[in-house]
């Protein structure tokens, strides 16, 4: 995995053409390009890493924008020199934000972004579709986490990722995919929601770490499981 900083004078002109009319709107001074070898797990983790980054960068009261499958793959590769083993997987542009104008909200609201599932709809107790229990959805510390990781962006902000709860594991999934030459981006934004999970988590001292696995989902057989998360300490005892 690769992270590339280039200025709009090395990268703009090709990122506005390769974004088309979206690519018009950005008016940045640089942007950082994601490109990873293919190899398992590596959207995933390409996820889990940008994100780090995108919050780093909010931090620091820098903009940034998740851009994923709105550029050809082929043409980023080109102005990055990469060879066809690479695969560009996500960029943004990063610098001050300008204040707010018609365009910018119109875009937030054509994407939903400041829209969100609730948490009923994509955590559970044990096993798919389960509610969690009035101690978890009660406790602060657990309940911090949850909101934190419900708040992660995804494309078109589908939040496509499902978490089960359970002992002193949390199973992170999902039911659909999200195609784009030949990389599934709903495996993306699982690695995002991941990040927030263990930021969050690591923040109030509930100390854990991501496995990517392969295991079954307890009453979802033909959902897709993507990583599992373990604390240190039981869940249950926590709460």
């Amino acid at each position: 995995m690769q992270f590339y900083l280039r200025s709009d004078e090395q990268l703009g002109r090709e990122v506005k053409g390769i974004l088309g009319d979206y690519g018009r709107l950005i008016h940045a001074p640089h942007y950082i390009v994601l490109a990873a070898r293919e190899t398992e797990g590596y959207l995933i983790d390409a996820g889990f890493r940008f994100e780090q980054m995108i919050l780093e960068a909010t931090r620091r009261e820098l903009g940034t924008c998740w851009i994923g499958e709105m550029f050809k793959e082929g043409s980023m590769r080109l102005a990055l020199n990469l060879g066809n083993d690479w695969r560009v997987v996500a960029l943004t542009p990063i610098g001050r934000t300008a204040e707010q104008g018609v365009i910018h909200r119109t875009v937030r609201i054509v994407v939903r972004s400041s829209k969100r599932k609730p948490v009923d709809q994509m955590f559970f107790w044990e096993r798919h579709g389960m509610a969690l229990p009035a101690n978890i959805l009660g406790h602060d510390k657990i309940g911090r986490i949850l909101e934190a990781t419900r708040w992660a962006p995804s494309w078109h902000n589908k939040q496509p990722w499902k978490f089960i709860l359970m002992g002193k594991e949390v199973l992170v999934y999902k039911e659909a995919r999200q195609m784009k030459e030949g990389k599934d981006y709903h495996l993306l934004d699982c690695g995002i929601a991941m990040a927030h999970l263990h930021l969050a988590a690591k923040a109030l001292d509930m100390r854990g770490r991501w496995e990517i696995a392969r295991f079954e989902i307890p009453g979802a057989p033909g959902a897709e499981p993507v990583g599992r998360y373990v604390f240190e300490s039981n869940l249950i005892a926590e709460s």
